[in-house]
């Protein structure tokens, strides 16, 4: 017998009128896709591993620096990486307690506060440096007085288990890389191939045959003798030590794509470039390409989620008291979305930028937000027009009801399912705006923004224009998925349906 859906509450019958639709279902998954890999991107592509045993020691290196602002130097990273607790604990309560509405709203609310007050904490509070140890840096200035001659056995004894780790780790990963490109030294037939490992090797022995120099000259008994021997030493051991800890490195699991963090160093050689596939590039300032374009996903879903929601914030009241009072207000408030309107939002960010010579994201933001809730309003205004005087506003006049109820209560909830509508266009519009200013050289600089992957990629043009693509390829795919999901979700909206 089939089941009787008549019922059911409005969203769920929503919800099963999209689900219907294939390619709105797929789409809609892509939209959920980009926003876990935004989510949890340290566990994609970074340069910590997540867990390993070192020296028969557990260490869970990722999770100690996932609030660190020296190795997530944006805030905008630490902000994410907060979501990584917080959205499963979201997630949990709406299954949970989806019966039980005050109480899922509060514990919702319960998490925002949690999130934003752990976000002001790890991004404006102390500093704290894993592999930093107070007591062992005291020591080392302290024994530093006396003026020893640098040696490996010196340095090793104040370093802390965690700066140990790193180094070895570092270590690790570029001789790593170093024998993964070995099968491209066939394009550097005179030369290594000139990744970072070799290029450390390099400077390496281009110092030991300087210090050897100084040997061979200087006087066995003067100061330059004794300080170019201790230094070719120190070199000398400190290359043994890092070899000897590889066997040391057990049970090690590394982020699944990438193993470079998107502010690290991981090219030798821009020359590389032209050999490599594309998930080995790096960018022109010698970043990991594959890192950035997974991070950059986290700038694009906050662009679009915060600017809409500075829009929904000023346009939705405007919209709605201009429709229920209408009148001289109503007036008032259209000429001014006349002349609102007639100010493109993509040119008010480049008259922004050049006025105020700032390139912050959260500035983009506030003008993209500041500028595009004309749209929502005009909308919102029409329902409103269409909702006040129907039988049920009649009703809720003669019981004595005060405006503000009549509005925020009965008409508002009317009323705004068909706006939502307008939301995935609006979000695809604000993500287009911010990659439009940073492939014009006008995004924040040192982001992994795809409008700035983009920009390098068109600077190095032709001669890398294939750092150009992928960016492009990926901005592309987001901006379909989500019209997709804004085209059918408007039809899952329509009464007819």
């Amino acid at each position: 017998m089939e089941k009787n859906h008549e019922d059911d509450p409005y969203w769920v019958m929503v919800w099963r009128q999209f689900y219907k639709r294939k390619l709105g279902k797929a789409a809609f998954f892509v939209v959920i896709l980009f926003c876990l890999v935004g989510v949890y991107a340290p566990f994609l592509a970074s340069s910590k591993p997540i867990i390993v045993n070192y020296d028969g020691q557990w260490y869970f290196p990722l999770f100690r620096y996932l609030f660190y602002r020296g190795f997530f130097t944006k805030n905008l990273d630490i902000f994410f990486n907060l979501f990584i607790f917080t959205l499963p604990a979201a997630l949990a309560a709406i299954v949970l307690l989806r019966h039980r509405y005050k109480l899922l709203l509060g514990t919702l609310l319960s998490l925002v506060f949690l999130h934003c007050g752990l976000f002001i904490y790890f991004a404006y509070g102390p500093v704290r440096d894993p592999a930093f140890n107070s007591a062992l840096t005291t020591a080392r200035q302290q024994a530093l007085l006396s003026k020893p001659l640098p040696t490996w056995d010196f340095d090793l004894k104040f370093m802390s288990p965690y700066a140990r780790l790193n180094t070895a780790v570092r270590y690790q990963q570029r001789l790593a890389q170093q024998k993964r490109l070995e099968r491209y030294q066939k394009f550097f037939p005179e030369k290594d191939v000139p990744t970072l490992w070799q290029e450390d090797r390099n400077t390496e022995e281009a110092e030991l045959h300087r210090l050897q120099k100084v040997l061979d000259t200087a006087s066995p008994s003067s100061e330059e003798y004794a300080h170019a021997k201790a230094s070719r030493q120190y070199i000398l051991d400190k290359r043994a030590w890092l070899t000897a800890q590889l066997p040391l490195l057990k049970h090690e699991v590394m982020p699944l794509v990438s193993h470079f963090h998107w502010e690290d160093d991981a090219g030798g050689s821009q020359r590389l470039n032209q050999h490599l596939p594309f998930w080995e590039l790096t960018r022109i300032n010698r970043k990991d390409l594959t890192a950035a374009l997974i991070f950059g996903v986290r700038i694009s879903l906050v662009v679009g989620i915060l600017a809409v929601a500075l829009a929904l914030a000023i346009g939705l009241p405007i919209g709605a008291l201009a429709g229920y009072y209408g009148g001289t207000f109503d007036i008032i408030v259209s000429r001014m979305l006349e002349i609102w309107e007639a100010m493109p939002t993509f040119f008010m960010l480049l008259m922004v930028v050049a006025i105020t010579q700032s390139k912050s994201i959260f500035l983009i933001i506030a003008v993209i937000g500041f500028f595009g809730w004309t749209g929502f309003s005009r909308y919102l205004r029409g329902e409103f027009f269409k909702q006040r005087n129907l039988p049920y506003i009649e009703a809720c006049r003669a019981q004595g009801f005060t405006d503000s109820r009549i509005i925020f209560s009965h008409i508002f909830p009317n009323a705004i399912p068909p706006v939502l509508t307008l939301l995935p266009f609006a979000v695809m519009a604000a993500i287009t705006s911010e990659a439009g200013l940073s492939f014009l050289g006008l995004g924040e600089e040192g982001s992994c923004s795809w409008g700035v992957l983009m920009d390098e990629g068109r600077s190095a043009f032709p001669g890398e224009s294939y750092l150009l693509w992928p960016p492009a390829i990926l901005l592309t795919i987001l901006l379909v998925a989500i019209a997709m999901v804004g085209d059918f979700f408007r039809d899952a909206l329509d009464p007819k349906s």
